[in-house]
């Protein structure tokens, strides 16, 4: 495989740190079949009990996923060294919650491979500021990478993308919306506000809790607490809980410092300290890690009012925080979005084959002990729970857009990009994309719904010294 790998480090988090994916033996094309094959076998068996898992709100179970979904990906009149630059955030800075999601971009590498197109990965850590974005893009243009996938997310990467721009790269952004300088399969603005209205239903007096994403545009909300700086979130959690009533008449354990403190959580932007009963539902807006050390918080607080959690939720980060701060994954988790989890493979149409090709990829490289991450700092085993298709369709598209333009020049892979319309038959595993405009995805978000259930159709999670992610599988939530 010609990819390559550079291991060299920043030392400022501002600094783009360059990798690119690891070399593997090519003879590992020659396996491909009867791992193909074995992974098929493994998805139908895994399928059978995971239909009654996830899709238990159907009135007719769906069948069981085809077993001849290609694992490979075929892309004709790619030229030889091509590039593609992946911008990562490490670290904790802002954006960093995608940075195991972004791993999907080696299960498409892989994938091509398999079908006889090698194309090298090139990856830039931004730190998570402007001024970092910038720089890794630049870092990339100087390496000739023909596109870009921005993997993160923030106001950080409008700095990624005026770069791109000016260099006249093309830029797909699978986490960010609402960019004019690239091509984004992230809901649209305004159809994650509906959705999020959708999951509010009857509320008439919802409650934000503002972590640091900001209200969401398009929703109306009664009340707000601005929590962006609240470090305590165990007195943040109690001010929810008294704000929803579920701490009515049950604060007796709350020691004094705790209620001052919930009580200055509680102040809102109205300047309204009152802590009493107010609000009967809840939204919660910011970084998917706060999200999830917050949901931990209003479970220890017994809560019992809707939660309805901002997009970030459905990175690995917030399953991993909620974990860490000792909370359940078994809890009733809402957020917006359209699925591109694995849950989609339970179904027996062309998208659900199409997620379990994608699925059967991550099992390829997850069986390749030489695989690494896309920083080369762990095991892709390691990562291979939580690797996403959103991810993964990003780089597939830029590599058909070269495919497309049969050269690897920039412009012409831009040009080539803005014509193509492209859905499960072309090797994605998420909902089609149509890159006539910068709304790529043009699915509107929905509803979604978490389960814990491993629907066992990836491979085993590693174990906790390699440091696995848990996982949660987010699908439509039919019951809305």
């Amino acid at each position: 495989m010609s990819h390559v790998q550079d291991h060299s480090t920043e030392a400022a988090a501002a600094e783009p740190a360059e990798t690119a994916a690891p070399d593997a033996a090519r003879t590992r094309k020659r396996r491909r079949t009867a791992i193909i094959v074995a992974v098929a076998v493994l998805v139908v068996a895994a399928v059978v009990t995971a239909l009654l898992a996830v899709r238990v709100s159907a009135s007719t179970p769906a069948e069981a996923v085809s077993a001849t979904a290609p694992v490979p990906i075929s892309v004709s009149h790619v030229p030889d060294g091509t590039k593609i630059g992946v911008v990562v955030t490490l670290g904790d800075g802002e954006g960093a919650q995608w940075d195991d999601a972004a791993q999907g971009a080696l299960v498409a590498q892989r994938r091509l491979e398999l079908g006889g197109t090698d194309v090298q990965l090139v990856t830039k850590n931004d730190g998570g500021s402007a001024d970092g974005a910038r720089k890794a893009v630049e870092a990339l243009a100087s390496d000739g990478v023909s596109g870009i996938v921005v993997a993160t997310s923030g106001d950080h990467v409008r700095g990624a993308f005026t770069a791109a721009a000016d260099a006249g790269i093309p830029v797909v952004a699978p986490y960010a919306a609402g960019a004019d300088d690239a091509w984004s399969t992230a809901p649209s603005t305004e159809s994650v506000a509906t959705a999020l209205q959708d999951a509010l239903g009857d509320a008439a007096s919802p409650l934000l809790v503002d972590l640091g994403g900001g209200a969401p545009s398009g929703v109306r909300f009664a009340h707000v607490v601005d929590a962006t700086s609240a470090p305590d979130l165990g007195a943040l959690a109690t001010t929810v809980a008294q704000r929803t009533g579920a701490a009515a008449g049950s604060t007796d354990a709350t020691t004094a410092d705790d209620q001052a403190a919930a009580e200055q959580a509680g102040a809102e932007q109205d300047g309204d300290e009152q802590a009493a009963p107010d609000s009967d539902a809840v939204v919660v807006s910011g970084p998917a890690g706060r999200q999830g050390a917050l949901v931990a918080a209003l479970q220890e607080a017994n809560v019992t009012a809707p939660v309805v959690l901002t997009p970030e939720a459905t990175s690995p980060a917030f399953a991993a925080a909620l974990a860490q701060a000792g909370g359940s994954l078994s809890g009733a988790f809402r957020t917006v979005g359209v699925e591109t989890d694995d849950a989609r493979a339970l179904s027996s149409d062309a998208e659900g084959r199409a997620m379990s090709a994608f699925l059967g990829g991550v099992r390829v490289l997850a069986d390749d002990a030489d695989a690494k991450n896309l920083t080369g700092d762990r095991s892709f085993a390691s990562v291979a729970t939580v690797a996403d298709a959103r991810s993964h369709d990003a780089v597939v598209a830029l590599v058909t857009a070269v495919g497309t333009a049969r050269s690897t020049d920039a412009a012409a892979v831009s040009d080539a990009l803005a014509r193509l319309d492209l859905g499960a038959g072309d090797g994605l595993a998420g909902p089609a994309l149509d890159f006539g405009s910068r709304q790529a995805l043009g699915d509107p978000a929905g509803v979604l719904a978490a389960s814990a259930q491993d629907l066992g159709l990836r491979p085993a999670a590693a174990t906790e010294d390699d440091g696995a992610t848990p996982a949660l599988v987010w699908f439509s939530d039919s019951t809305d």
